[in-house]
Parts: C-alpha cells; structure tokens; sequence
C-alpha cells in the first residue's frame, strides 16, 4: 500500500490560508516598509523582472534578490523592499493609499526609472505552530535563488498560471490564486529540502532517508497502532537498534516520542476541526481510555483537551455540540 508520505500529512494539519497579493511594479527609486501585522503569517515574494534588496531589520541583514528569486518569511518579519538601499522608505499602506490602480490584485508606485515587477502573497497556519515538525524544522528565512537568471521551471509555470488569473479576474479568482500560492510555498519547501547538508539532523532531512521516511509515514498515517521501536523496525526490516539509532539521528528525538507528539499534533487537529468526543479522539490516535489520553494532552499542551477545545471556539466564535 501506498501511504501519503509525511509531508503531505503535516501541510494538511497545518490548513495553509494562503492570499495572493498580487503583483507590484516598482519604478526606481522606490523602498516600501511591509509592516509585520500577523506573527502567524508568513509572506512570499517572488522577483519577476528586475532586481531588488531585501532588508530584514531585526536581523539587520540586507539580501540581493535577482529576476527568478523567491523569498519565504516565515514569522510576520517587518521587512524592506527597496531598490537601493539609499531610496527613502514609505510604509506599504501609503503606497496602496495613493496608488493609481492599475487592476485587479496590482499595485504601481515609484519615481519611472528601471522597472522591477513582483508577485507577493501571505499564508496564515491554523493549527498550533509551537509544536509542529514542519515548522520547526524550517527556517525563519528561506531564499530560493536562480541559478542562470532566469525563472526556475516550476516557479515560472506556477508563475504564468498567477499572472493569467490575475489577468482575466474571473469567477472564482481568488480561490485559484490561493491554491496557487500554496504551490509556491510547498515547491518552496521542496527546494530547501534539497539544499539541506546530508548529515544534518532535521524532520525535513529525515523525510528523504528512504527507511526512516516510511517509519514517519506510517507513524503519520496510522496513529492509532500500538507502535513500539521493535514493530516499525520490523515493519521497515531493520534491526531494532539500527532503526533506533538512525531514527534519532535523523529526526532529533527517539521513535516513541515523536509518535507522541505525532498523536498529540493530530489530536489537537480534531479537537479544532471535528466533533468527534474526547473520548474518541483519543481512541483514533491509539490511547485505549479517555483518562489516560486526557493525561497525555495535558502534559503535551498544558491544558485539558475540552478546555483546548473550548478555548479555541471562543477564540474563533465557533458553537459546538461535541462533548
């Protein structure tokens, strides 16, 4: 059987809410403050024509990006987009205050020099981000750079695809550009991954190791089996002390738990996102009684799973008959 591999279980929990921005020409000179409104947002650029600097002020680093270069924040970064460095800076709400519009989802602004032509987006991550391998393995900052100058293939068709709706402003556009930028951020993703050293210690990393991928894979995909180290070592034909080893190299922590945190991460997901009773969250991620599960997801989030569940409907205004 062909299980989804762990990756693609993790971006599912994390309900990507992705908004395309759209597409901004700047003529030189020109710098546009992009004000960090959201901590749980992560916002994308993408350098279609032209060049840029990035300013990251909090880390106080200055980034040259290119036609072709795309650039992930990952933590709502207050950041610099600029032309040169020296070109004074206006807050991003001024610009979209004063700009003469050319479109749907676009913005112009700068003095008519050389143009440099972006497409920007935001993503927002439901769920609990303090505890999620993917979010944790990753970065505060990733940059995918070009190799030749020009687009990488996958950004460029991804690219063309975000430009023709933008275009067009059809029915249904909104949801399209969405989908499409959680292409960028997964094909994003994919690119780190393969820039990662070999012996780096990373749940990323860990995905590519064709052993301890399936481990995670079947961790991911059935939460609910009593998995020990001895069972998915024989599930994967190692030795248990090798897949122990490997495992805890690869991915940081021991096997059991990981599988822990794996049921804990997908338990609060229901909570959230089902009306499933407590009872029977705990028993679809292998806890055999209520209390012993309860237990669990205390001392894994700090709170009982029907105040973590209440909490997060008042948060959101969202009524429940679960019990």
């Amino acid at each position: 059987m062909l299980l989804p591999d762990a990756l693609t279980d993790i971006l599912q929990s994390i309900h990507l809410q992705s908004t395309i921005l759209g597409t901004a020409l700047f003529t030189a000179p020109w710098s546009v403050r992009i004000p960090d409104d959201d901590h749980d947002e992560a916002t994308i650029h993408v350098v279609m024509q032209g060049q840029c600097w990035l300013f990251l002020e909090l880390r106080s680093q200055l980034i040259h990006l290119e036609a072709g270069d795309l650039v992930v924040l990952l933590q709502g970064q207050e950041h610099i987009l600029c032309d040169d460095p020296a070109s004074p800076t206006v807050n991003l709400e001024a610009v979209i205050a004063r700009k003469p519009d050319p479109g749907y989802k676009q913005l112009a602004y700068g003095g008519g020099g050389s143009l440099s032509q972006l497409v920007s987006g935001t993503f927002k991550f439901r769920g609990d981000r303090t505890h999620n391998p993917l979010l944790l393995a990753l970065p505060e900052f990733i940059h995918v750079k070009n190799e030749t100058g020009q687009l990488i293939p996958w950004l460029e068709t991804t690219l063309q695809f975000i430009a023709s709706e933008i275009e067009i402003n059809q029915l249904g556009c909104q949801c399209v550009l969405s989908r499409l930028a959680d292409v960028l951020f997964i094909q994003a993703v994919r690119a780190y991954v393969a820039e990662l050293p070999v012996n780096q210690a990373n749940w990323l990393r860990a995905l590519t190791d064709i052993e301890i991928g399936m481990a995670l894979s079947l961790i991911h995909h059935y939460p609910n089996r009593a998995w020990t180290v001895a069972s998915l070592a024989e599930q994967l034909s190692m030795s248990r002390s090798t897949f122990a080893e490997r495992f805890n190299q690869l991915v940081g922590q021991p096997p059991v738990q990981y599988l822990t945190t794996w049921r804990m991460v997908k338990a609060a997901e229901l909570l959230r996102e089902s009306q499933f009773r407590i009872r029977e969250i705990g028993a679809q991620v292998g806890y055999t009684s209520e209390v012993s599960f309860s237990k669990a997801f205390k001392k894994w989030a700090g709170t009982a799973p029907g105040v973590y569940r209440r909490t997060y409907y008042a948060q959101n205004h969202i009524e429940s008959s679960a019990v």
